[in-house]
């Protein structure tokens, strides 16, 4: 190429440049994609998103079922605030491992296939960082990724919110405090109610896609169960695939095939008009509306989920985009009155010296929150003595952050023979504790790997003994508790709001995990402080034969 078509071909560009002013419009023009749309980026298949491309509120929110090209939009946004605004970008995946993933697969597919993306960066040797010579492209993990801390952006990027750490969450946040122009955009298919993405969308315009039925004329939207006529009865049943959609308005069938035809010119209207647009839009979009999920497919999913907690918990969150809580996974009010007795924590303490077992379970922060339970038996405790155990919790209250002293006051009042405290965030306080108690006393953390109700214990070198244990598994343990019949906790009978409400914030949901099984896992919907200070009680049980029982908890020192 001579130097005159070079200077041509770069005063072309610079003119075309100035006429991509939204972000859609620069996708079209500078995205190529791969399998299964190979070519020019374009809205034919996914029209939904261009308005979440363009959309210049502080906060663009969108809950999505899994497979409709929005995290394309999260990609093409930063790409657009890169080249065209000239802002710095911070993309935030789940993990580290995530992060990694994306910059050497997704992010190094798109330089590929796209030659003017290619040109525009000058520095991609960085798995987190990527320069354009100006400007850079930070790309982190929510979990343990220290570098979030020194990151000042404008433009922030969270991908997949629901399975992102939240601490690391607001410290992402934190990046654009002080910038002048910031823009967030959160995607995610959703967990459970009121809870990342969807606690962020209930704040928002609550944007659905509406589009004209191309046989009544009328302006509607497709929504599961209203506009699938479900056909066959179960898995196994071959006429699942002769299933449609249907306009919920007049009932005439939807062909699958026409999806690009009738959704091309869809619109976005909000359900909730008290929200500014500037300031929070939000958007939901579910598989009914996908060129490459059939109907078929959906029932066949619906029936799936039917006795299957783990796939109805799949169907609602990534085929419907909808928070879902399965049957159990969250205790309710009428579990907890079931649990009410007759006792009160002003009740006679024990007798020094006696035979109870006793533990205490505390969750520690700037306000510690404190759990005493009496076990009682009605069954052999064989190899596992948490089931065969009913808990009575005698007392519960909190403690300063700095009133470590008040702890040891509890554990000579109550004779407690097992203490299990949470390890962070103040572990030099909480190492002294347990070294003062030795015997008696465990740190606690929990970790990814344990073997259901295993607990594996180790000591430091500090001498400070730790019990390490599977979140899920004792959570599910403390909290299925309340949901047997008849209870296995008793409660007495003030037990406070603030106690019955943080039990109810701990809601059971199924994620992937790393091979793409579907697995349990609690998210707090709330404050859980008081509940974790159970679960810490709970396995203080399994900890306490190893105390020497009957001796009188006030000659510790």
């Amino acid at each position: 190429m001579s130097l005159v078509d070079v200077l041509k071909q770069t005063i072309t560009e610079g003119l075309k440049s100035k006429t991509l002013t939204s972000c859609s419009r620069w996708a079209e023009n500078r995205r190529v994609m791969g399998a299964p749309f190979n070519g020019a980026y374009g809205f034919r298949r996914h029209p939904w998103c261009r308005e979440i491309h363009d959309s210049k509120a502080a906060w663009t929110i969108a809950m999505k079922a899994a497979q409709l090209g929005v995290t394309e939009t999260g990609i093409n946004r930063a790409f657009y605030t890169l080249d065209q605004l000239k802002r710095d970008v911070l993309y935030v995946l789940p993990t580290t491992l995530n992060a990694s993933d994306f910059s050497k697969a997704r992010f190094a597919t798109a330089l590929k296939l796209s030659p003017y993306l290619k040109d525009l960066f000058v520095d991609t040797n960085t798995v987190g960082l990527k320069s354009t010579g100006t400007n850079v492209l930070y790309i982190r993990g929510s979990r343990g990724d220290s570098n979030l801390k020194s990151i000042p952006v404008s433009e922030l990027v969270l991908d997949e919110l629901d399975e992102m750490d939240t601490h690391a969450v607001w410290l992402a946040l934190e990046r654009l405090s002080g910038q002048v122009e910031k823009h967030i955009l959160a995607v995610s298919t959703p967990t459970v109610p009121k809870y990342g993405i969807h606690k962020l969308y209930l704040t928002s315009t609550q944007e659905h896609f509406h589009f004209q039925c191309p046989h009544c004329g009328r302006w509607t939207e497709l929504l599961w169960p209203d506009c699938a006529e479900i056909i066959g009865e179960s898995v196994n049943d071959p006429r699942c695939k002769e299933s449609f959609l249907k306009c919920k308005e007049c009932k005439h069938k939807l062909e699958h095939a026409d999806k690009p035809l009738f959704l091309a010119g869809g619109q976005w209207k909000a359900t909730e008009t008290n929200v500014a647009a500037e300031e929070s839009r939000g958007f939901y979009i579910n598989q009914l509306y996908s060129s490459t999920v059939t109907p078929g497919e959906l029932v066949i999913a619906y029936h799936r989920g039917l006795g299957d907690e783990a796939a109805a918990t799949e169907f609602h969150c990534s085929k419907l985009g909808v928070p879902f809580i399965g049957v159990g996974a969250q205790v309710t009010d009428e579990m907890i009155e079931a649990c009410l007795k007759g006792h009160t924590i002003n009740d006679a303490r024990p007798q020094i010296g006696g035979d109870r077992l006793i533990t205490m379970g505390v969750d520690q922060g700037k306000t510690g929150y404190i759990s005493v339970v009496d076990w009682l038996f009605d069954r052999h405790p064989g190899s596992d003595v948490s089931a065969a155990a009913i808990g009575k919790l005698l007392w519960f209250g909190k403690f300063a952050e700095d009133d470590w002293n008040y702890l040891g006051e509890l554990m000579r009042e109550w004779q407690v023979l097992a203490c299990v405290v949470d390890a962070d965030p103040n572990v030099n306080d909480a190492r002294r504790f347990a070294k003062k108690f030795h015997g008696y006393v465990w740190l606690t953390r929990y970790r990814r790997g344990q073997t259901a109700k295993e607990v594996s214990i180790s000591e430091e070198e500090t001498g400070a003994p730790f019990a390490t244990v599977d979140r899920t598994s004792w959570l599910s343990c403390t909290l299925g508790r309340f949901k047997t019949n008849p209870p296995r906790i008793l409660l007495p009978r003030d037990i406070s709001l603030e106690y019955r409400e943080h039990v109810k914030n701990l809601v059971r949901t199924y994620v992937k995990d790393d091979t793409g099984n579907m697995v349990a896992c609690f998210v707090n919907t709330g404050p859980d402080h008081y509940a974790h200070s159970l679960c810490y009680a709970d396995i203080g049980l399994t900890l306490a034969p190893i105390t020497t029982g009957g001796e009188d908890i006030g000659k510790v020192t």
